[in-house]
């Protein structure tokens, strides 16, 4: 029995490695640069587009930042060293020149290049989905068919980006459980790379998203896509994984910006394989479930929050001063004797209202109903 079950586990252990095979598939179409060459060569739209990505975030964007830390600022260090001032007052110079020119000029231009560029990627992506299946399908113009899209529009943001948060999250409580448990060692090792992966399927989501949605696909199910080829994914998103892990934040943007759109042309033209389950590599791999989660309290709190609206503030009596406003007009009473006096009323009146109700055939009255 236990030779049966030690073939069994190498039986399984020996298919999850075969099925690995399904990453190194999407590395290499990630990486295949012979048919990128060959649609760059085919569409002067995707050849012009791609050379303007590049010389707006590599050149402009990355040349300045670079020219900036390179020259400018090794400059203005030399001159503050040739001065009279203290070193103290030195520092404190060079963090706000720093901090104004990230404040007035990094940033701007990080927001602007970032809306440009994502202009460019959809003309990309519609002409390598036009020379790769034909015809786009076109939506309805109409309203309805409007509002629908602006409502996936904003459940995809909320929904990618409560997944690129849930990464973060990962990667920071792998460190922290690593401070305050020094003999787990390992933990930040594991952290690392549940982040790498995490990435890994951020940005292949991206790429792929835009073939996805020429499709005509849904957000849900465009997540169901990625959840299903999530061995795919992994091997395809690992090249902008990497550098968007290894480099700094402005720098590997102008990076991945610039290489973007070639990716995107490559999620275009590629087919990802849907790997065989086994115990250890389960067919869907529920990748954005938390991400759902939080998106869903988000939406739901907004929801409580537009219907509800201000409430009105009760004005309460002063401590032993009689509520004669809640009083009928005229009675001279209290709130809470003239709500007992109404009651007793109505209940009176009621009462004598029935008693006097003539009898239907047929139809009983309240004292003989009871």
């Amino acid at each position: 029995q236990s030779r049966t079950t030690m073939d069994g586990a190498a039986q399984t252990w020996q298919h999850t490695v075969d099925q690995l095979v399904v990453v190194r598939e999407g590395l290499e179409a990630a990486t295949y640069a012979r048919r990128l060459l060959t649609f760059l060569w085919d569409s002067e739209r995707i050849r012009v587009r791609s050379f303007q990505c590049f010389v707006l975030n590599f050149l402009l964007f990355l040349g300045s930042i670079a020219v900036m830390d390179l020259a400018i600022m090794p400059i203005i260090r030399m001159l503050l060293r040739a001065s009279s001032i203290t070193s103290a007052v030195q520092v404190h110079v060079e963090q706000v020149l720093g901090a104004l020119y990230q404040l007035l000029w990094v940033f701007p231009a990080y927001f602007i290049s970032f809306l440009v560029s994502c202009s460019w990627y959809t003309e990309i992506a519609d002409r390598a989905y036009v020379l790769r299946f034909g015809k786009r399908k076109e939506a309805p113009p109409d309203i309805a068919g409007f509002v629908q899209r602006m409502g996936d529009e904003a459940w995809r943001f909320l929904l990618t980006y409560s997944f690129l948060l849930q990464t973060h999250v990962l990667l920071w409580l792998s460190f922290t459980v690593h401070h305050t448990h020094a003999y787990l060692w390992f933990v930040p090792f594991v952290g690392l790379a549940v982040h790498l992966a995490h990435l890994s399927w951020y940005w292949s989501f991206f790429c792929f998203e835009y073939k996805w949605a020429l499709h005509g696909w849904t957000v849900d199910q465009r997540v169901a896509a990625l959840e299903e080829q999530w061995l795919f994914h992994l091997g395809f998103g690992a090249p902008l994984a990497l550098l968007s892990a290894s480099l700094p934040t402005f720098t590997g943007y102008a990076v991945i910006a610039f290489l973007f759109p070639l990716f995107v042309v490559l999620a275009t033209v590629s087919e990802p394989r849907i790997h065989e389950p086994s115990r250890l590599l389960p067919r869907r791999l529920p990748l954005f479930h938390q991400a759902k989660l939080f998106s869903l309290w988000i939406v739901t709190c907004i929801n409580r929050r537009a219907k509800g609206g201000p409430r009105l503030a009760r004005r309460r009596p002063a401590p032993g001063a009689a509520d004669s406003s809640r009083a009928p007009p005229g009675t001279g009473l209290t709130g809470v004797s003239a709500g007992t006096e109404v009651v007793a009323g109505a209940r009176s009146t009621a009462g004598a209202d029935m008693s006097t109700t003539p009898r239907r055939r047929g139809v009983p009255s309240s004292t003989s109903a009871r």
